[in-house]
């Protein structure tokens, strides 16, 4: 191993292709990995059942943990193995797909004036198809033009930008071309070694002026559309609809709201729990105090006993004196979100709390006094969850003195319109185009589905929409394409299954596109059987929770 090689991090493995010592390439690696990597050492674990290669290959490239690795294969002394592992640069990718959103043309040459790279817009200019590779052809050969009053041999040549020149020229291709042109020498000290080009034809200014007139009267518009007072929490005015389900969930919640009793909120995720929670609270005889919200399923085990009881300095390496959250809930009200999630064991320490109304710091001596009131809610059915060992069924009796289930938003679609236009017209001012308007098959599809993600879901997809729409109507074009599909599917024949021949364009797919649309099925499914929570999907697919993120992210899935 004389030749330097740079990696984020290298095994070393035996014959038998067991890791037995790491090396680290960079500090933040070693960070990230470091744990993990120790364990596999000290186990002695085979390589090809921690990452996903083979002992056959030489080099290669995958993705783990949400990152893309190349790795190489070293032959190591005593017959073992040199295993490099580099993440994967994806820089140049991410200049070039920014570039791409321009909307005007730009060209990128080296110092001898030979492409480097052109946008999307500047190949649509001239005419340049998408599969012509014009990396290191000259300028000369890709245009007709003189080059003595080329805007960007005159950049290169004289080493200073060259303005607004309007050039009329022909492509190779023998397209005319009329476009006003800024070109800039691109240096590294006081050597040349490049130049950029900004090109715009009559057509893109005048969509550019449009734009600029539309964004100016969206800003002028800005102060006089935006609430007057911030957010400062939910009130029951923030339940929208008057179906009968979502109404008798606010009647029994407005009803106990001044008394004491703790309150139990049943309902799928996204049905508004946090909403009733807060707005119980808010008209609640304790509305001076404080509300604090615990997630019980975003906080690992480990963290949610500190973070209820506090702790006392000197408990551990590192620890403080610091109040946890039933302290900062003093006279006021903790809301326990999605109750389920936490261990039976801190279900058991909090059960103990709310008998003998005080508690103890971890690492504490000193009992603490409580004056609390608890809210909690659990995602799916509590008997449920008690029949499948996940909730303390002397915790439950503790905590529903009142239980309220919140419909589903399929439970009352009535209000699905009333929904759909209170969010449009609550964030339409933060968008140029104010799209407050459903295109009629857009209404037709958002009936029809099934809202497995409830209210949440359905304000995300408008946000999505918002996001996409250039004018004040959503059509379908702007919805998710995860939204497509299923609507696609929904209008399969009733006897039709699912099944890889029946799924799938054999034709016109590679390997890696079908196998990924696969695992965006599975991912769909998965999430919409746990409620869409992020820790149950990943345990239950065997993934940590950064990597089905990352999945998420990547097929763009809503949550």
């Amino acid at each position: 191993m004389s030749e330097k090689i740079f990696f984020h991090f290298l095994f070393l493995t035996d014959r038998d292709y067991q890791c037995r010592k790491i090396f680290y390439g960079d500090p933040g690696s070693e960070q990230i990995y470091s744990l993990l990597f120790h364990n596999w050492v000290r186990e002695k674990r085979h390589i090809t059942t921690v990452l996903p290669i083979s002992s056959e290959d030489a080099e290669g490239s995958f993705v783990w943990d949400g990152d893309s690795f190349i790795f190489k294969k070293l032959p190591a002394p005593k017959n073992g193995f040199y295993y490099l592992f580099l993440k994967e640069d994806y820089q140049t990718e991410l200049y070039q797909q920014s570039l791409n959103q321009f909307a005007q043309g730009v060209q990128i040459y080296d110092q001898n004036g030979c492409a480097v790279f052109f946008n999307r817009t500047s190949r649509q200019i001239s005419q340049i198809p998408s599969s012509l590779n014009i990396q290191g052809r000259h300028l000369l050969d890709l245009f007709a033009i003189d080059e003595d009053i080329s805007t960007t041999m005159t950049a290169l040549r004289t080493q200073a930008p060259v303005i607004n020149r309007v050039d009329h020229f022909r492509t190779s291709a023998g397209a005319s071309v009329l476009s006003t042109n800024t070109a800039y020498p691109l240096k590294k000290g006081k050597q040349v070694i490049g130049a950029v080009v900004f090109e715009q034809t009559k057509e893109i200014v005048a969509a550019v002026k449009e734009k600029m007139i539309e964004s100016e009267q969206a800003l002028n518009d800005f102060k006089k559309n935006v609430p007057e007072t911030r957010f400062s929490g939910y009130t029951f005015d923030n339940v929208i609809g008057h179906g009968k389900a979502l109404q008798k969930a606010v009647t029994i919640a407005k009803k106990i709201a001044p008394q004491n009793n703790s309150v139990l909120l049943v309902g799928e995720t996204g049905t508004g729990k946090e909403i009733f929670a807060q707005s119980i609270h808010r008209s609640s005889k304790r509305n001076q105090k404080k509300f604090v919200a615990l997630n019980c399923a975003a906080i690992p085990d480990s963290l949610i006993e500190s973070m209820l009881f506090g702790t006392q300095k000197g408990s551990f390496t590192g620890s403080e004196n610091r109040p946890g959250f039933f302290e900062e809930a003093q006279g006021g009200t903790l809301f326990l979100d999605e109750l389920n999630s936490m261990s039976l064991s801190m279900q058991s320490k909090i059960l103990r709390a709310l008998q003998e109304n005080s508690f103890r710091r971890v690492g504490g001596q000193k009992d603490i006094s409580m004056d609390v009131r608890i809210i909690s809610s659990c995602n799916k059915d509590p008997f449920q969850c008690i029949a499948d060992n996940q909730l303390r069924k002397d915790l439950f009796y503790r905590l529903s003195t009142v239980m309220i289930e919140l419909p589903s938003l399929s439970m009352h679609m009535e209000d699905l319109e009333e929904l759909i236009q209170y969010h449009l017209s609550a964030t339409a001012y933060q968008y140029v185009h104010s799209a407050t308007v459903l295109d009629a098959p857009v209404m037709e599809l958002f009936q029809s589905y099934s809202w497995p993600g409830n209210v949440r879901e359905l304000f995300h997809v408008l946000d999505y929409a918002q996001n996409l729409a250039d004018g004040d109507t959503i059509s379908l074009e702007h919805l998710p394409s995860y939204l497509l599909k299923e609507n696609k599917n929904a209008k399969k024949a009733p006897g039709e299954s699912f099944s890889p021949e029946a799924s799938f364009d054999w034709n016109n797919s590679s390997l890696q596109s079908l196998m990924d649309d696969y695992e965006s099925r599975l991912i769909r499914q998965a999430l919409k059987y746990f409620g869409y929570n992020i820790t149950q999907t990943a345990q239950a697919l065997g993934l940590r929770r950064q990597s089905l993120q990352y999945r998420i992210h990547k097929y763009g899935i809503q949550i």
